[in-house]
């Protein structure tokens, strides 16, 4: 029993040594350009913004969210609140309700401050492409390999 309870302990602080700092951040969804055009609006799927959260005016209608960076997995996990989209986006819920997968037509690179919060060893970016999405506590998470 002993052994069975040590090689656990043992897991749990390996897996969480290599995991970067959970950093609360805000979300706006949509996309800024669209065929390399600038839109009002941020209309369709993407990342149109992403502050740390309480930094700068205008992020009191973004949705709250976290963001994990797991350099031993390279890949980033953002966590996005579905209460938040119905209160402040609710015409981007239909990208999540009852979906495994989100697609990102074009590349998202993150601000400045959440490279430098995450502690990442390079800049971070989304690479167009099509990611899991899965849902748990109110909560969609998506997983992206760096």
């Amino acid at each position: 029993m002993k052994r069975i309870f040590f090689i656990a302990l043992i897991g749990i602080l390996f897996s969480s040594a290599f995991a970067g700092p959970t950093i609360t951040v805000k979300v706006e969804i949509g996309k800024k350009k669209i065929n390399g055009q600038p839109v009002t609006g941020c209309p369709q799927f993407g990342f149109c913004r992403i502050s740390i959260e309480n930094i700068g005016a205008g992020t009191e209608n973004m949705s709250k969210g976290t963001l994990q960076v797991s350099d031993d997995a390279k890949s980033v996990t953002i966590g996005i609140q579905e209460a938040d989209i119905l209160r402040y986006q609710p015409d981007k819920i239909n990208y999540f309700q009852k979906k495994t997968s989100v697609t990102f037509d074009e590349d998202f690179v993150f601000p400045e401050d959440i490279n430098n919060a995450a502690k990442a060893s390079k800049p971070l970016v989304i690479k167009a492409g099509t990611y899991p999405l899965s849902y748990k506590d109110g909560i969609y998470y998506i997983t992206f390999t760096l």
